[in-house]
């Protein structure tokens, strides 16, 4: 009988959901909302296929560590406010669609699912640009890409390291000479469930309707690294305080997969060809040559066939190398995993069962938490002169 990775190690990649040639693996939710395939046992050849793809079992090979961190800000103004930090993946989906090429990226769709889909052009990117904080459904877009790949089209591939890991199992190695793959700078993935939930209670609390929400922000793109926030009804509404209670559950390490506190991918060493992210700290102990008020891209070239695509590209974007020592400062998820909370569970059964401002009040309002933060803040003033 087939067996597939142990649960807890199971990153949801889909790899093995795509390979199955009778459809004998479902994707399904587990009770915290992650899915996991599930094998129907009743119509399974046993061909072995989900195995062979699944990157836990068979682990996924890394590149060598890039020489030196880029740090990128788009020359392309649109571009580069539209982006979440300094435009990369647009710059570099655009050599794509130049080349009659597909992206594939993530988006949030009209019932706010964040999900994988496939992009022809620049207006379809658009949805793809902005950072999303949950894991998303692959779908059968590793089935897409290998089509894609066959008819001799060049494909862009943008997901997670252990997306990419699956994606690469998949494919194995033939018909992938016009794949470009791009992993990301993952602090770790909550369940699209969660993110759901949060919103469906949020929009009770507001005493609005759920399906009014549109253009959901998890960080304004306008100055980078700002508030959360989205439409109703034409107006913009600012999430702060409870109103903000998942991205202070994300941040806190609380809503990931349980994986996630054990990557694999938390290296330097990457799976992508092109490993991207918010250069977060640039210019603090060394100066940069252009302003980044609205985000710079951590830009690592992992191969030789990333080296040759930025060489493509750089003539549209300021760019400079900077030291590993500036680029691990503050991307702790270059070199290790993210810590697993003590109260990981009784948070994500706080955010399912009760109201979110109940929830924000017993993991970030307590009278401790109260004191711990005014003493901060007075300490910031005392910094500052005030």
């Amino acid at each position: 009988m087939i067996e597939l990775c142990a649960v807890k190690d199971c990153t949801g990649c889909a790899a093995c959901y795509n390979s199955c040639p009778k459809q004998a693996i479902a994707m399904r939710q587990d009770t915290e909302g992650f899915l996991r395939p599930i094998i129907n046992h009743s119509i399974c050849i046993e061909c072995h296929l989900c195995q062979k793809s699944c990157p836990v079992i068979n682990s996924v090979s890394k590149n060598k560590r890039a020489d030196k961190p880029i740090a990128l800000v788009c020359n392309d103004t649109d571009m580069l406010y539209a982006s979440s930090s300094g435009g990369m993946f647009s710059l570099v989906a655009k050599w794509i669609f130049e080349h009659k090429g597909v992206v594939f990226g993530v988006i949030m769709d009209s019932t706010n699912c964040i999900c994988h889909v496939s992009a022809e052009n620049v207006q379809e990117i658009v949805a793809m640009r902005s950072s999303k904080y949950a894991q998303s459904e692959i779908g059968m877009t590793y089935q897409q890409v290998k089509t894609l790949l066959t008819e001799g089209r060049y494909v862009l591939f943008t997901g997670t390291p252990c997306q990419i890991a699956g994606l690469r199992n998949y494919l194995g190695k033939n018909n992938i000479e016009k794949l470009l793959t791009v992993d990301l700078v993952c602090h770790g993935t909550p369940s699209n469930q969660m993110f759901i939930t949060y919103l469906s209670k949020l929009s009770k609390a507001l005493k609005i309707n759920y399906a009014g929400i549109k253009n959901f922000s998890f960080r304004q793109e306008k100055t980078w690294g700002k508030t959360p926030r989205f439409e109703y009804a034409g107006k913009e509404m600012l999430l702060t305080g409870w109103k903000n209670l998942y991205m202070y559950l994300f941040l806190s390490s609380r809503l990931h997969r349980p994986c996630c506190y054990e990557c694999q991918y938390a290296t330097q060493q990457r799976v992508g060809d092109i490993t991207l992210g918010d250069f977060w700290g640039i210019g603090l102990n060394k100066p940069y040559g252009h302003e980044v008020k609205h985000g710079c891209s951590l830009v690592l070239l992992n191969s030789e066939k990333g080296k040759h695509l930025f060489d493509e590209i750089c003539n549209n974007a300021y760019y400079e190398y900077r030291e590993w020592s500036e680029a691990l400062k503050q991307n702790t998820q270059l070199y290790r995993s993210s810590v697993r909370p003590k109260d990981r569970e009784k948070a994500i059964q706080s955010l399912f069962e009760n109201d979110i401002e109940s929830t924000y009040n017993i993991f970030f309002n307590t009278p401790l938490i109260r004191i711990k933060r005014t003493i901060s803040s007075f300490r910031k003033q005392s910094k500052s002169g005030y």
